[in-house]
């Protein structure tokens, strides 16, 4: 069991019914629901859920701040302050949905491109799955301790490994991670802005994510969306 996000499509409501709409969009996957099972072994996906975004807020577009129409999660005491351009939802129309990836943008092209002038620097190396495969095609002759000593003995991984401050910035896999191209490098890391760990579709769909096709059709969904269509972030226990 685990605290997850979901991010909940509404048709528009007035503000005091979005409460009873969240609740009507969820209720069909609450654990143990007795109508409209699939089959006999599904479950559900919750047990309690609650509006938050936890990190995840979306932001306001500039000038709609204080619209009644934004979902914020009602902060209780003892809570910090969270700015006024962050949000847990609202109208799509009311959300900048675009600044988060402009920002992911420019900052996914420096990683590449300082990755590629630090690897420059180093003869050509492999990526990690490259001596897994190896292994698993014949692990009789490659055996599985020689996967982690065969990658990590060039000289570029060898380097990283060796400053911690690198190997932060560049992670333990970078021939992998940085392999493809500028632009579907920088496209990854966009794609993954906007999405949360599961999707509640307007047509009742419960979508769950953790991949990059996952992402992309997030994405593709949300920005399909009339503007009046309500997001919301829902935090829930599952």
């Amino acid at each position: 069991m685990a605290k997850e996000r979901v991010t909940v499509c509404l048709p528009p409501c007035a503000p005091d019914d979005l409460r009873p709409a969240l609740a009507a969009a969820m209720a069909p996957f609450e654990y143990d629901a007795q109508t409209d099972r699939p089959d006999e072994e599904w479950q559900g996906e919750w047990d309690y859920w609650y509006v938050s975004s936890g990190g995840l807020e979306f932001t306001v577009r500039s000038g709609h701040e204080d619209d009644p129409l934004i979902v914020r999660d009602g902060r209780g005491e003892g809570r910090p302050p969270r700015p006024r351009e962050l949000c847990d939802g609202g109208p799509k129309g009311l959300l900048d949905l675009d600044t988060g990836r402009r920002h992911a943008a420019e900052a996914a092209g420096r990683r590449w491109d300082t990755w590629r002038a630090f690897s420059a620097l180093h003869p050509p190396s492999l990526p990690y799955s490259h001596f897994r495969t190896k292994s698993h095609e014949d692990p009789g002759a490659y055996p599985e301790h020689r996967v982690l000593e065969d990658f990590a003995r060039q000289p570029v991984i060898r380097a990283i490994q060796d400053d911690p401050a690198l190997d932060e910035r560049f992670g333990f896999d970078p021939v992998g991670w940085f392999g493809e191209d500028r632009d579907a490098f920088v496209e990854r890391d966009v794609d993954a802005v906007l999405p949360t760990i599961a999707l509640l579709t307007l047509d009742g769909r419960w979508l769950s994510g953790g991949s990059d096709p996952y992402n992309v059709y997030f994405n593709e969904y949300v920005d399909s969306l009339p503007d009046d269509t309500i997001l919301v972030r829902v935090l829930y226990h599952g």
